[in-house]
């Protein structure tokens, strides 16, 4: 099983401590319902979008631009990212989940 039989990257990236980094962005082209790698940091956008994802579990604890996981069957955004420095953009239903809520005082407090 490789990352790049799961994921379109487009950087490099590292496996350090069972994780995997990524200087760049990562899309996740495959259908899953649960992320088949762990990561760390992406310094740029991960986008899991369209696909069967029923949980975050693995998800980078830290984005440096742009988070999409909309269009999964997640019921809730446990996993998701600490850190997001663009756009997090999910489900509507999901917007109200303590998580999101974070993500949009966090980034009140960037500013």
């Amino acid at each position: 099983m490789k990352l790049e039989d799961y994921f379109k990257i487009k950087g490099t990236y590292e496996f350090v401590d069972g994780v995997y980094n990524v200087i760049g962005n990562i899309t996740l082209i495959k259908k899953v319902e649960k992320l088949p790698f762990k990561f760390g940091k992406v310094t740029g956008i991960f986008n899991c979008s369209y696909n069967n994802l029923t949980s975050l579990e693995g998800c980078p604890r830290w984005i440096g631009y742009h988070f999409w996981c909309y269009l999964n069957k997640l019921t809730s955004l446990e996993y998701a990212p600490n850190y997001v420095g663009g756009g997090f953009v999910c489900d509507y239903k999901l917007k109200r989940t303590k998580e999101y809520r974070q993500y949009l005082i966090l980034k009140k407090l960037k500013k």
